[in-house]
């Protein structure tokens, strides 16, 4: 089997490599569109998603010469018949687009990490109906929202809970900062998370502080960043797996995203921030439809974490709140009991495998190309 995987973030490529693993141990041959994680399960890198990840309505425009080329780079492979199988990850905006250019080729579509349609864009959903032939979801809530649209999905569980969690481990730092996995994150939040940590220090010399580096950003202007502010990359900053390194910290502020569940999964005290342009906050708060950004938050049912979001992630308030997380035992258990729900939610071990053989069902399906 021929494969297409196409992804456009960290946390898409480190779900899709656990998938790839398990296709080209059946034989399968697999072109990507992703990052380290698949370029290390041996898959055929087309593009890097470092190129390509960015957020936001604005933010967007100015990457879509690069998205239009590599389009049609994919519309090309797909109608050459040099595929059997897309293979969707996450990335609606683009992917949605290369359902359609699958379908119109006859090759069979299989949607991983649906689009977020409970929160916002119900109207992809028809698009899903006409291009897609099965969704993997992985998130428990999902499934009702594409059972009324018609789409076939099935709920694998979450890939994270496939992560080796290795042992534990007693806590080696205080506090650990985990700025997010795309570089417009890292300009977003990393100043305003080293201007809480140096807040902090003056209250607490001894501080014991991590600031997390994703394997999409760039190591040379994170340690930049950091000298600029006053601390010391080889002392504080880490390049470990984002499960590993939150195990090793006793709180967490974490920028939303899937780092949230990955908080959950470790296990440990945290608190939510997000920042964006105005403009895309502005567009956000008139189309999202949740109670909360935080997915840790909309798995549990409740808002089991603090989450700061625009002006209100301010060095003050997460400071504060970052003491809170160290010293309050009481509000300490109270998230630990929270997102001990969230892991209960998430479903089962061996999503990863279940989509691999979901892939081969919906070749089976689809039946030879004309």
């Amino acid at each position: 089997m021929r494969v297409l995987v196409v992804t456009g973030e960290a946390s898409g490529d480190a779900h899709a490599a656990k998938v790839v693993r398990h296709l080209r141990a059946a034989g399968a041959e697999v072109a990507a569109v992703g990052g380290p994680a698949l370029a290390a399960t041996g898959a055929r890198i087309l593009e890097r998603v470092e190129a390509l990840t960015v957020v936001g309505f604005v933010e967007v425009l100015a990457r879509m010469p690069r998205l239009v080329a590599l389009k049609r780079r994919l519309d090309a492979g797909l109608q050459a018949g040099e595929y059997d199988l897309a293979l969707l990850v996450d990335y609606a905006g683009f992917n949605l687009r290369i359902a359609a250019s699958a379908h119109r080729a006859g090759v069979p579509v299989l949607y991983f990490v649906g689009p977020q349609v409970w929160a916002w864009r119900a109207h992809r959903l028809r698009a899903m109906r006409e291009r897609v032939d099965h969704v993997a979801l992985i998130l428990p809530f999902e499934k009702p929202h594409y059972d009324a649209a018609g789409v076939p999905a099935t709920f694998v569980g979450h890939p994270l809970l496939d992560d080796p969690r290795g042992v534990a481990v007693e806590p080696d730092r205080d506090l650990g900062l985990f700025p997010g996995s795309r570089p417009q994150e890292i300009a977003a939040h990393l100043p305003v998370l080293l201007a809480t940590a140096a807040r902090l220090q003056r209250s607490r010399p001894g501080l014991r502080l991590l600031v997390s580096q994703a394997p999409t950003v760039d190591a040379a202007a994170m340690q930049r960043r950091l000298r600029a502010a006053g601390f010391d990359p080889d002392a504080v900053l880490v390049s470990e797996a984002t499960g590993v390194a939150m195990r090793r910290c006793r709180a967490l502020l974490v920028v939303s995203g899937t780092a949230t569940l990955e908080a959950a999964l470790a296990e440990r005290p945290f608190a939510v921030l997000y920042r964006t342009s105005g403009l895309t906050f502005a567009v956000a708060r008139r189309l999202v439809r949740v109670p909360s950004v935080a997915l840790a938050n909309l798995v549990a049912g409740e808002r089991v974490v603090r989450e700061y979001l625009q002006g209100d992630a301010n060095p003050a308030a997460l400071a504060a709140e970052a003491a809170r997380l160290l010293d309050d035992p009481v509000e300490r258990e109270r998230i630990l009991a929270g997102v001990r729900h969230v892991r209960e939610r998430l479903g089962p071990p061996g999503g990863p495998a279940r989509v691999a053989a979901l892939a081969y069902d919906v070749v089976r399906r689809a039946g030879p190309r004309p």
